[in-house]
């Protein structure tokens, strides 16, 4: 397990690089590391950025999402592709220049969550543009300008959210909380293909079904298997021992496309979330540094912020 100072890794396509988004506050923006942890790049900063996708075809192209964390359907979020050259990432530089490509229509409201299909050649995002949060696909290299292709691909008076494309491009997986759309804080996993059809449920945990939240679902290299996050194990330790976990519950787990095998991967009071699968087998770690950058600056301290919850006036 990797221990990230930040938010939404995604993996180069040969896994050697980890794109990131640092906070979504003082040091918001979008970031690489080395996957061993011995360098970072700037690409861009101050502006609130969250959920990455690095394309599996492209070295140097990676999609996100730049506005408001958690806003409503009708909030200005865009997706963005962002290119840069690869033969920047050297130990000399810091920052890396870069390309930004706003891929939606500013009108459009809010659009993010963005995952690249295998060939590099089309993204699946979510977007508020009908006032309900349901999953799109367009190109992704124009988007929806410039004479680019977007289409809808699921549609209804619920959330879908967070999709994830198979590595042989045939499903789509997403959260979704379509079996109750009247509750908004519980998701299940569904598939999907890229054409709309063939929707269906991967059953997790029927005993907890109207109560699961199972979020961030991402495909295993082969494709057999999902990664997720879940509060099927329910808090572990109670919250305010713990502070700054916007969900104490988070746990990873591990399941087949038919629902079988549920695995539970990490156990303890933290939040766990927003995983990443490497998309090669082998990743050693040996080489694995905890320093942070040069300055220091991301090396583990220990630190917390102060628990804003037990804060009084008396």
């Amino acid at each position: 397990m990797l221990r990230l100072n930040g938010s939404f890794p995604a993996f180069s396509p040969c896994g050697n690089l980890i794109a990131f988004n640092h906070d979504f506050d003082l040091k918001a923006g979008l970031k690489i590391v080395k996957s061993d942890g011995s360098k970072r790049w700037t690409l861009f900063e101050n502006r609130t950025t969250f959920y990455n996708s690095w394309s599996p075809a492209d070295k140097n192209v990676i999609f996100t999402s730049i506005g408001g964390i958690f806003q409503s359907a009708r909030a200005a979020v865009q997706i963005a592709r962002v290119t840069f050259d690869p033969s920047h990432l050297s130990d000399d530089r810091d920052e890396i220049p870069v390309e930004t490509k706003i891929l939606t229509k500013e009108e459009t409201g809010n659009n993010a969550f963005p995952c690249c299909s295998p060939d590099g050649k089309s993204v699946v995002f979510r977007s508020g543009r009908s006032g309900h949060k349901n999953l799109y696909i367009m190109d992704a290299v124009n988007g929806e300008l410039e004479g680019g292709m977007v289409r809808q691909l699921t549609d209804g008076k619920w959330i879908d959210t967070m999709p994830s494309w198979s590595p042989d491009g045939k499903l789509i997986a997403f959260s979704s909380n379509r079996h109750n759309p009247e509750n908004e804080g519980a998701f299940g996993i569904y598939l999907v293909e890229p054409n709309g059809g063939g929707v269906r449920r991967v059953q997790v945990a029927v005993f907890e079904e109207e109560r699961e939240r199972l979020n961030h679902v991402c495909f295993s290299a082969d494709g057999e298997w999902l990664l997720f996050t879940s509060n099927l194990g329910g808090v572990t330790a109670e919250p305010v021992s713990i502070p700054n976990q916007f969900q104490p519950y988070g746990d990873m787990y591990l399941v087949r496309l038919d629902g079988s095998g549920l695995q539970r991967l990490t156990w303890n009071g933290y939040e766990n979330g927003t995983p990443a699968w490497h998309p090669t087998p082998g990743l050693s770690l040996s080489a694995l540094s905890l320093e942070g950058n040069k300055d220091g600056e991301d090396k583990l301290k220990g630190q917390f912020d102060e628990p804003l919850w037990i804060h009084c006036d008396l």
